[in-house]
């Protein structure tokens, strides 16, 4: 499973949410990527939920700031779930 404007893998439970949704091709990206190489995704299609961890600034009790790790949730489309955009 690989995202198809970057070509990196996706790991981890990402991973096994993408393989366990059964598409044979192993692409996917995210609604704005499709829309950066031209293409949309089909109307009526659902995504699939994935999750990174990011470091975010943080104030401790002392008002100090950290980086703290915080999920950032996103949804991706398998490539098969995609068109190419039509001009209207």
């Amino acid at each position: 499973m690989i995202n198809a404007i970057t070509g990196n893998p996706y790991t981890g439970n990402n991973a096994i949410e993408l393989e366990a949704a059964g598409f044979s091709d192993p692409r996917f990206l995210t609604f704005r990527q499709a829309r950066t190489i031209g293409r949309t995704v089909k109307k009526g299609e659902s995504g699939i939920r994935l999750v990174r961890i990011v470091r975010v600034d943080k104030k401790n009790a002392q008002g100090k700031i950290e980086k703290k790790p915080a999920p950032k949730y996103f949804t991706v489309f398998n490539f098969s779930q995609t068109e190419e955009m039509v001009e209207a």
